[in-house]
């Protein structure tokens, strides 16, 4: 019996044996080793063969987990490694087609990509600490709301997607299509934000393009775009490149000085200067160009890139030169022929004011007063057209000698204070230095003085007064009139020197008038190297003034000297 338990016992060791070598050889050789090790053991005496066998099983085990442990190591290595790898490329990916920034919740920028600092023009250390509102400038309009709007989209744990202006470090304005994402801890707590952006920059100035050249292109009219720094041509619509005879491509190698063979462009700046500061919003010029006579509008535009440029529009006025020249012609002969007879008429009106032909009774006396104005009003306006003829024809003496300004406009306001005094309205002169002296034809600036104080009394309200100021405004002096009437509207602007144009007045009220005053007396200033214009604000009057250059003495100022101050 006992012999039988002994022989169960060795057979059931034997197998647990087997079993542990079994284990060892899985286990690459080192738990045979051990097994080896038992099974002397076991031969030896020195332990149960139960125990020996059992002992070899653990420990087979134990190299089997310590192998398979090994190779999922190895295996996570390896994942790990492939999973760093795709990261890198990603990333590398992102920073060469992205512009990445990460900021804390406050906004403030702990680290850029290369891209960024490239596009924004910044150094590391420059941006570094500084919130995203660096980019949003305040001027620039919709900045800052959108800084806001995405400040206030993260707060509340939302993704802000959309696009933006932004501003580079020297000043260049950008369209960037950007997504912000909050980032939070493992207890929720927002810590950072990522931002990535795209320059959509070119895209958005195409589009504009597209739209903005799609319209010109159709105008009659002649339109120009041209950089304010070197004149160079941007653009053209199809009319003017068809007056100059160019492609779009060879227009964009030209500047706007090679449009005209008479074009100056030292006159062209000193043109276009009130644009810039801010005195005017459109400067207008007529002259003749190569194929005729044309009106030139200019302004200063600041497009989508916030890069300022000129665009010009002209506009062919040869057909309207020849209607007014042929209007002018016949008004002319009319003219002549009124001219004599109208003299004679007053002459007459005049004896009989006189009492030549005897005291005549009151109401005889009234009807002769009415007539008498009447009379010289009508021959004020032949007047006006033959000299504003023989203006356009060239035909007007300019007989210059100095002219003292006190004195001047001291005899232009008694010369006009009795009309003045028929409106109640009077003149005040202001600024006059004793010392100021223009070379002049002293009757034809009279003219022109006088229609802007007539102007000037016609547009005042009763009790009002016109002020007549002279001012040193460097080489030149400014001599101007200023009322406060009803103010000229800037539309009107562009037409105010016209011939026969009269703009229609702001309270409504019809003035008496030519329509030439104004444009003989641009003709006139003109004449003598000066300018004339006019400054006006709609509800509180109106100054117009010309300019005329200096000369230090009495004397007539040499030639040379004359055609310097006229370049001024």
């Amino acid at each position: 019996m006992l012999q039988s338990i002994r022989r169960n016992q060795i057979a059931i060791g034997v197998l647990m044996l087997a079993i542990g070598v079994a284990f060892g050889i899985y286990s690459l050789g080192f738990g045979s080793v051990l097994v080896a090790a038992e099974t002397w053991s076991f031969y030896s005496g020195q332990l149960p063969i139960g125990t020996a066998a059992l002992l070899g099983l653990l420990l087979g085990s134990l190299v089997l987990a310590l192998t398979r442990r090994g190779k999922i190591a190895k295996l996570q290595s390896l994942v790990m490694d492939k999973q760093a790898r795709e990261i890198y490329f990603q990333d590398r990916a992102l920073n060469a087609h992205a512009i990445v920034s990460i900021t804390d919740p406050d906004s403030k920028i702990l680290s850029v990509n290369d891209n960024f600092l490239k596009t924004f023009e910044y150094e590391r250390d420059e941006i570094i600490g500084q919130t995203h509102e660096l980019i949003h400038p305040s001027p620039y309009s919709g900045a800052v709301s959108v800084f806001n709007d995405i400040f206030e989209a993260v707060k509340q744990n939302k993704v802000w997607s959309g696009e933006h202006k932004a501003i580079t470090k020297t000043g260049k304005t950008l369209f960037m299509q950007c997504t912000v994402v909050p980032l939070h801890d493992e207890d929720g707590n927002h810590v950072k934000n990522v931002s990535m952006r795209t320059d959509v920059t070119e895209t958005r100035l195409a589009e504009a393009d597209r739209y903005l050249t799609s319209m010109l292109d159709k105008l009659q009219d002649e339109v120009y775009i041209y950089n304010t720094d070197d004149l160079r041509i941007s653009y053209m619509n199809e009319t003017a490149l068809n007056r100059c005879e160019w492609t779009l491509k060879l227009a964009r190698t030209k500047r706007i000085t090679h449009t005209a063979s008479n074009f100056e462009e030292g006159l062209f700046r000193k043109h276009v200067e009130p644009l810039f500061n801010g005195e005017k919003e459109s400067v207008v010029i007529e002259t003749l160009h190569d194929k005729g006579f044309v009106e030139i509008n200019t302004r200063l535009y600041v497009g989508p890139d916030d890069v300022p440029v000129f665009v010009s529009v002209l506009r062919d006025i040869t057909e309207r030169k020849e209607v007014d020249r042929a209007r002018m012609e016949s008004v002319s002969v009319v003219s002549h022929e009124l001219r004599t007879p109208l003299t004679s008429i007053k002459g007459a009106l005049r004896l009989l004011q006189s009492g030549a032909a005897g005291v005549l009774e009151p109401g005889a006396a009234a009807i002769v007063d009415v007539a008498d104005r009447n009379s010289e009003r009508l021959l004020k306006v032949v007047n006006d057209i033959l000299d504003f003829e023989k203006i356009r024809a060239g035909k007007m003496d300019i007989n210059k000698r100095p002219v003292k300004l006190s004195d001047f406009i001291m005899d232009a306001t008694t010369m006009n204070k009795g009309y003045g005094d028929e409106h109640q309205v009077k003149f005040v002169a202001t600024g006059i230095e004793n010392d100021a002296f223009v070379s002049g034809d002293s009757d034809r600036l009279m003219q022109v003085i006088s229609n802007l104080m007539s102007n000037a009394v016609k547009y005042s309200p009763k009790n009002g007064t016109v002020v007549v100021n002279l001012k040193d405004t460097g080489r030149k002096w400014r001599i101007s009139v200023s009322d406060n009437g009803p103010g000229i509207p800037e539309s009107a602007r562009a037409s105010m020197f016209d011939s026969f144009v009269q703009s229609d007045p702001v309270d409504g009220i019809i003035r008496k008038g030519t329509g030439l005053g104004l444009p003989i007396a641009k003709e006139i200033v003109e004449r003598h190297a000066g300018k004339i214009d006019f400054e006006s604000t709609v509800g509180e009057g109106s100054t117009f003034y010309f300019e005329l250059p200096k000369i230090e003495s009495p004397e007539l100022e040499n030639p040379k000297d004359r055609a310097q101050l006229a370049a001024e």
